[in-house]
């Protein structure tokens, strides 16, 4: 599909933390020349409120500032599609592309087409679980908001191949019209690092949204047996979320707060300067049925190896598997004993550092959002 001279529209849920939805907006800033990108905020961010950016030539000309962000999620689930409808209704120009992130900014795309406002609608899926939400009423109403959603749009994007085939075994999909959308990275924005640098750290990064099924807690847990073996090691956390406050006080109660140190918020820019001056990138996921890091292709995994860190993962996303085949690092198992002894081992066998950081650049040079996107849009008709 050309872009150029299109109007397209992104919509997405998001976070402080930078994903699959600000990417795609910093690909089409440069391929189209009218975007519009509409965000709104999950309720366990700090996220004011509900935006939309009208780019033009690559430049934001102006914003349309929404509803605040709001604790009660029915609520703030129908404001965040009254904002869509009434946004994308009032528009002089009909949009030639709508791409929802999420099924309720997919069933608005798909109800905005229907009122002739959209040409085609892509739903891009960046997370799925068997089971949304423990509350029956709310996991029914989203399951039938995501049927919806798989049933009417042109184009289904899932971020991996275990959601598209959970979408196709689910919906019966056509296979032209299902398509994978892998995570990428911005290799443009690294920071150059030298492997002497990197071997002589001890450092540990772990950048995330602090929620509990991130296994930060285990990390931190580990920590007191990482630093018998290498007093040196660090764990940097770099991120916020609902969970901070209680992995903080975890910190200080095992008296290691020389040793872990909570970083905060970095902007995408100043963490691709930072993280690639350090060893060894973490994502100690929980092994859950309904961890969405099953389904997923998570991003920092990707981000870690780009910025030149081997990982440390545990064996519930994809990429683990490749991380183990290659090796770009060491994949564990979720619990203290497997995951002190990957990290130690990491911390201290330069050999094998070397050859995870060599295979980890390798495999991360086919991992530009641009040819991800470029191939997408090529793909569709």
């Amino acid at each position: 599909m050309e872009l150029k001279g299109k109007q397209v529209i992104v919509a997405g849920h998001v976070t402080e933390v930078y994903g699959p939805v600000q990417a795609l907006r910093n690909y089409l800033v440069k391929r189209t020349g009218d975007l519009i990108y509409i965000t709104h905020p999950f309720s366990y961010s700090k996220l004011e409120g509900s935006a939309a950016e009208f780019y033009e030539n690559g430049k934001v000309e102006r914003t349309v500032k929404g509803h605040k962000r709001g604790s009660n999620q029915p609520i703030q689930w129908v404001k965040d599609m009254i904002f869509n409808l009434t946004l994308v209704f009032g528009l002089k120009t009909k949009t030639n592309i709508f791409v929802a992130i999420d099924n309720l900014n997919a069933m608005t795309a798909i109800i905005l087409k229907w009122l002739g406002k959209v040409d085609k609608v892509a739903y891009y899926i960046i997370d799925h679980t068997p089971r949304r939400f423990k509350n029956p009423v709310f996991n029914w109403f989203y399951e039938s908001i995501d049927g919806f959603a798989c049933k009417n749009s042109d184009y289904i994007w899932s971020l991996s191949k275990r959601i598209a085939d959970a979408k196709n075994a689910k919906f019966k999909l056509k296979a032209a019209n299902n398509l994978v959308v892998p995570v990428g990275v911005e290799l443009d924005k690294v920071d150059k690092f030298t492997v002497e640098e990197k071997t002589e750290k001890k450092t540990m990064i772990l950048m995330s949204m602090l929620d509990e099924t991130k296994g930060v807690q285990l990390l931190i847990d580990s920590m007191q047996d990482i630093i018998k073996e290498v007093p040196d090691a660090e764990l940097l956390i770099i991120g916020t979320g609902p969970y901070e406050p209680d992995l903080k006080e975890q910190a200080k109660n095992l008296k290691l707060e020389k040793s872990v140190k909570f970083l905060g918020l970095m902007d995408h820019d100043s963490l691709f300067k930072f993280i690639p001056h350090h060893r060894i990138g973490m994502a100690p996921y929980i092994n859950d049925a309904n961890n969405y890091s099953w389904y997923a292709d998570p991003t920092k995994p990707k981000e870690y190896l780009g910025c030149g860190l081997p990982l440390v993962i545990t064996d519930v996303p994809w990429i683990a598997e490749e991380v183990a085949k290659r090796p770009m690092g060491i994949v564990c198992k979720y619990e203290r004993a497997s995951l002190v002894a990957a990290c130690v081992k990491m911390l201290k066998d330069d050999d094998f550092y070397r050859l995870c950081l060599e295979n980890s650049l390798e495999f991360a040079a086919g991992l530009s959002w641009t040819g991800i996107y470029d191939r997408v849009f090529d793909e569709m008709k």
